[in-house]
């Protein structure tokens, strides 16, 4: 599960399983309160019961941590946590896609930000139909689906209710942008093709839970996974 609760990226992980990743602070949960963690740079958080993440997750939710990058909580029932996390909240379903022609990919500017086009899915929409729909209403163009790339998951609110929304990715060909437009009525100004180091440069202005999804898409297509 990989979560993101006000754009900061929040994992879990066993204590039972060793983690090669480098942490710049590491906390005991059971020696420490949340209040007393210091939110710099990648923390891991040590035996965090149920009760530390919740509070945890409602204090990401109210306020942005500037100079945090991320947080793991490595918890002793890692199946029963990740549980008891989506239990908090309604769960939406959302698809999307990375498009790309030739050695370019699409990109839409909504909001201030450079990000990919996304939504939620329709009454018995399969994540890949409801992607490709959102793909092609938001930017204008036919694509077709390939396979998927990752899913990530992000909390919001909205009249006082609280959502988790998984987003499945896809990558995509497209088929046809004579007509490519940006959907103005979804806060999109802008949709345009970018090459790899234009798109590096656009996700200084992007979200982490893009940056994720870029960097999962290139992995696979190293892998010639994709």
């Amino acid at each position: 599960m990989k979560l993101f609760v006000n754009d900061t990226p929040v994992n879990f992980s066993s204590v039972h399983q060793p983690s090669s990743v480098q942490y710049d602070y590491v906390v005991n949960a059971l020696a420490a309160s949340m209040a007393e963690t210091k939110l710099k740079g990648d923390v891991l958080v040590n035996y965090a019961n149920h009760a530390y993440i919740k509070t945890a997750l409602e204090y990401f939710s109210k306020k942005k941590v500037k100079n945090l990058d991320s947080i793991t909580f490595a918890v002793a029932d890692l199946e029963e946590t990740v549980e008891l996390v989506k239990g908090q909240f309604k769960i939406v379903k959302a698809g999307g896609g990375i498009v790309r022609k030739g050695d370019k990919v699409l990109l839409i500017h909504r909001l201030g930000k450079w990000d990919l086009p996304k939504g939620k899915l329709e009454k018995k929409e399969s994540p890949v139909e409801g992607a490709v729909r959102e793909v092609e209403e938001e930017c204008g163009v036919q694509v077709t689906a390939l396979d998927e790339i990752c899913q990530t998951w992000h909390t919001y609110s909205r009249n006082k209710k609280k959502y988790l929304k998984r987003t499945y990715w896809f990558a995509m060909d497209c088929l046809d942008d004579s007509q490519m437009k940006p959907q103005i009525e979804e806060d999109i100004k802008e949709v345009r093709w970018m090459d790899t180091p234009a798109v590096h440069q656009a996700l200084y202005e992007s979200y982490f839970s893009i940056r994720y999804v870029f960097r999962q898409y290139y992995r696979k297509l190293e892998r010639h996974s994709l």
